[in-house]
């Protein structure tokens, strides 16, 4: 394992990294890369830098997009862009023909054999996300879960790499008990406890996945319904990385698991409002999105003309954004409930002219054609 008592030469990269300052941290790595070309460490990062950054701008970076029926999965399979496959592509086949080259001189070379794995996470999450191939996505897992168990054959203390190992066994844990008897014919018995702990193991002892596996703690305590302790993984985050915003939307959607929808809204309305005063990382917020979840809490609650607020204001952003739409429909449902007819009509004649092929529009013509059997 790398020496973790020793200062981290890449602790700049890495707090804009998980501060959501992609374009910062690309910089920082491509900079040690120059000096340091066969630093397998940096290009992994630079690649999930690349990739995350990508995320961010595909509003895909939060958790409930994975969830059954997530916005991950819609959509037939798609391909990279050649710019961002140059890119993103490029650094992933250097890091894996310097992890390659390493291990062709020493097959017991476990920093080799665990950025090597990393890799595959990475085309993992590439192929899931980017391109919706979900087969090509567990194929890869596959490949980072056996050599990041040749890491922990050769150094069981190699903390880090439990990581992958646990969300497998977490991933496969859950699944369907007839699928967990094909998964067990093929050689993987999945167990969600011993995933757990696993992931537990690398939050608290890691070195180099230490961050990574808080992140994934917290998504696993939701998913179990371990809602303090949840909150408890992400409020820790927020502290150290209190310029990234999505970490303030996962403790959001802790909330409204446990239908706390004043907390939920409070956390809401203060990613808004660091957004209005300028604070550092916040200029960039998907601002149409979280208002309509904004609008969504308060409605919840019971505050109709705060939710109107929030639903309202999104609808006047403009740009092309589905949430814009969203919230203009949203805020229709709720003008009709206070008796505003009038106010209703415009916003659905708007949101079924603007977007008439999708769910949304479909509901605003659904909604006008009650409206004129009511008024009729």
């Amino acid at each position: 394992m790398g020496p973790a008592s020793t200062p981290d030469p890449l602790r700049v990269a890495l707090d804009h990294f998980y501060n959501l300052e992609y374009d910062s941290a690309d910089k920082e790595f491509t900079e040690w890369l120059k000096e340091h070309p066969g630093d397998l460490r940096a290009l992994n990062y630079l690649a999930a830098v690349i990739l995350q950054r990508e995320l961010l701008r595909r509003e895909l970076l939060e958790a409930q997009v994975y969830g059954k029926g997530g916005e991950v999965y819609e959509g037939d399979k798609q391909t990279l862009s050649p710019e961002l496959r140059r890119e993103l592509l490029g650094v992933l086949e250097k890091a894996e023909g310097l992890a390659d080259d390493r291990l062709s001189k020493n097959r017991r070379d476990v920093e080799a054999l665990y950025w090597a794995g990393v890799s595959h996470v990475t085309r993992a999450l590439v192929n899931l996300t980017l391109l919706k191939a979900r087969m090509d996505a567990l194929g890869e897992a596959k490949k980072a879960r056996k050599l990041h168990a040749q890491v922990l054959s050769l150094d069981p203390n190699f903390t880090d790499a439990y990581l992958v190992l646990g969300m497998y066994d977490y991933i496969v844990g859950s699944l369907p008990w007839y699928m967990k008897v094909v998964a067990s014919l093929v050689g993987y018995s999945g167990s969600k406890t011993r995933g757990i702990a696993e992931v537990e193991r690398v939050s608290k002892q890691g070195n180099w996945a230490r961050e990574d596996a808080k992140s994934y703690l917290g998504i696993l305590y939701y998913r179990e319904q371990r809602y303090p302790e949840a909150l408890a993984v992400l409020r820790a985050l927020a502290q150290s990385y209190p310029r990234n915003y999505v970490v303030q939307q996962e403790i959001a959607r802790v909330h409204k698991a446990q239908e706390n929808w004043k907390a939920a809204a409070e956390v809401y309305d203060g990613i808004v409002a660091k957004h209005d005063i300028g604070t550092p990382g916040y200029a960039e917020i998907p601002l149409a999105k979280i208002l309509f979840q904004a609008g969504e809490v308060w409605g919840s609650q019971g505050s109709p003309e705060q939710a109107l607020l929030r639903y309202e204001r999104a609808g006047k952003l403009g740009d092309n954004n589905i949430y814009v739409f969203r919230a203009e429909l949203a805020a229709a449902d709720l003008c009709v409930r206070l008796n505003r007819r009038a106010e209703a009509l415009r916003k659905y004649q708007r949101v079924a002219a603007a977007i008439p092929n999708t769910s949304e529009g479909k509901a605003a013509r659904q909604a006008l054609k009650r409206l004129g059997e009511n008024a009729g």
